[in-house]
């Protein structure tokens, strides 16, 4: 297919963090897009709390976003400024994960909350998303368009359509029928804790603070202090309509099933009332005041979802349809790589894109090089992730560093 008569319109299927990301990247470029979200509103459902964004990720949104965004981005995050690996008793322990950047590096991760960050991503997007367009199905012509239906009994034609729905994507299943996802066996629990006054006086210090991991057998809990700078929402231009958002201290049990007293297949559908008596059964040896931060926790935000990861797999031919994130390479969240993947998606794809439009080259050679890239990357973070679980939650005893 080649695009010396016109523009290559682009159809996203998806507005998460990978699919904004993109769509910022070709708008700052020129190039025709629009999104489709099957969600009926940017705010319909709970986008997540905590997020780290690794020097890869930001580098992705540096050249996708405008300057201006971009640095909105950087000053509503919460520096990553030190990690604390301990035992269930708060006494330090030795432990690593390799996928962890060093606080000393001279980028250091940058914490964002996910819907700050998904609100600046959909900034000056309005007229190209399309809510409550649910993907249903879609069909190749020969004059190298493809025809997306919607659930709603419409449809859009377009060059280039990129999956951008995550782990659950149904273009990925039809586009990509190889791709499998593997239950790791494994869970994570997450949720937020509201500095009140009760949580800033029971809770430790540490945890107050920077990054925790406590480590104990078979499961690792991940705490992050989300301090924010209120000046860069208060002096944010009326016009982004940033949400204003409350310190809180996010955290996230990951481990095996067994570990939470859950079977292998467990529908995972959990009621308030019993959400927190998991949360129990693993912690009633652990340090009262370490408990404190999860008997303190918003209880509208308890979330539990199973690990899995995608099975790596390259080698199928290109055509004008590709994907990125978790709807082609979902991996466990334990090296924190995920979403920083899908930010270099997007960014790769943007430049593959790009480059062909301006050297008037063929399409489908850019989807290619940009399938070449993001194998490569993504399936090096796939493993990588898969270590970190091994790591971050093995069954071998944890000694406090003397």
């Amino acid at each position: 297919m080649n695009i010396n008569e016109d523009q290559p319109e682009v159809a996203i299927i998806g507005a998460g963090l990978g699919g904004l990301c993109l769509a910022q990247g070709l708008k700052k470029r020129g190039i025709p897009f629009h999104v489709f979200e099957k969600d009926i509103s940017a705010a319909s459902r709970s986008q997540g709390y905590r997020i780290r964004i690794d020097q890869t990720g930001q580098d992705a949104l540096k050249k996708c976003l405008p300057e201006k965004l971009f640095t909105l981005f950087k000053n509503t995050c919460v520096p990553s400024i030190q990690i604390n690996t301990l035992t269930p008793q708060l006494k330090p322990l030795k432990k690593w994960i390799e996928s962890w950047k060093d606080e000393k590096a001279a980028l250091p991760d940058l914490k964002a909350n996910r819907t700050t960050m998904r609100e600046i991503l959909l900034q000056g997007l309005t007229e190209n998303i399309h809510f409550n367009k649910e993907f249903e199905s879609y069909q190749k012509h020969e004059n190298g368009k493809v025809t997306l239906n919607f659930a709603d009994g419409t449809n859009y034609s377009a060059k280039v359509v990129v999956a951008a729905d995550g782990i659950n994507s149904k273009l990925t299943r039809q586009r990509f029928p190889d791709n499998h996802l593997l239950d790791t066996g494994s869970v994570c629990l997450y949720g937020k804790t509201y500095f009140t006054d009760a949580v800033k006086k029971q809770t430790p210090g540490l945890l107050q603070t920077g990054t925790t991991v406590i480590f104990d057998e078979e499961l690792a809990v991940i705490s992050d202090a989300m301090l924010f700078n209120q000046e860069a929402f208060q002096e944010t231009e009326s016009s982004l309509n940033l949400s204003p958002v409350q310190d809180y201290i996010y955290w996230a049990f990951i481990g095996n099933r067994s570990r939470f007293g859950l079977r292998n297949h467990h529908h995972l559908r959990f009621s308030i009332t019993e959400f927190m008596p998991v949360i129990k059964s693993v912690t009633t040896k652990w340090n009262k005041d370490l408990k404190a931060l999860f008997e303190h926790s918003a209880t509208e935000t308890l979330t539990i979802v199973p690990v899995r990861t995608s099975v790596p797999k390259a080698g199928w031919a290109t055509d004008q349809i590709t994907a990125l994130g978790d709807a082609i390479h979902a991996m466990s969240p334990a090296g924190g790589l995920g979403a920083n993947t899908a930010l270099y998606d997007a960014a790769v794809l943007t430049e593959q894109l790009a480059g062909a439009v301006n050297q008037q080259t063929d399409i489908i050679r850019a989807i290619a090089a940009y399938e070449y890239q993001m194998c490569k990357h993504s399936f090096e973070a796939v493993n990588i992730s898969g270590q970190g679980s091994t790591k971050l939650y093995s069954s071998s005893v944890n000694q406090p560093a003397e």
